[in-house]
């Protein structure tokens, strides 16, 4: 749901992978402690000292993850594909037609159409 929503909203949904240690890596200097116990809610350094809340260390890493961009899962736009040259892509939206369409199904009468008989 969140990968469509931010779609819509025209953002950029950034994900980190199931294993991606936030909790274990240094927000300080990026050392990874090897075993970090669920019942440790204090996330101490042995590299470089650096003592904080363990959820406040992993929501840094997360907010680095994210400012980095490296695990973007939305690929949508001009800059993810390079394309012909002097082309400019056209953006895709949910929910929009294609030039000349109006999007409705075949059969049903067009937004500023006539009336059907059989709405009267």
């Amino acid at each position: 749901m969140l990968a469509y929503k931010t779609t819509w909203n025209g953002g950029a949904l950034v994900t980190a992978g199931r294993f991606y240690p936030s909790s274990r890596t240094c927000s300080g200097c990026g050392a990874v402690k090897a075993k970090l116990a669920l019942s440790e809610r204090t996330y101490a350094c042995t590299a470089c000292g650096l003592v904080m809340d363990r959820d406040v260390n992993a929501a840094r890493n997360l907010l680095k993850l994210a400012a980095s961009g490296a695990e973007s899962q939305n690929a949508c736009g001009g800059t993810v594909r390079p394309g012909v040259a002097g082309h400019v892509p056209v953006k895709q939206e949910p929910g929009t037609a294609p030039a000349g369409k109006t999007g409705t199904a075949s059969g049903q009468p067009l937004a500023a159409g006539p009336e059907p008989a059989h709405a009267r």
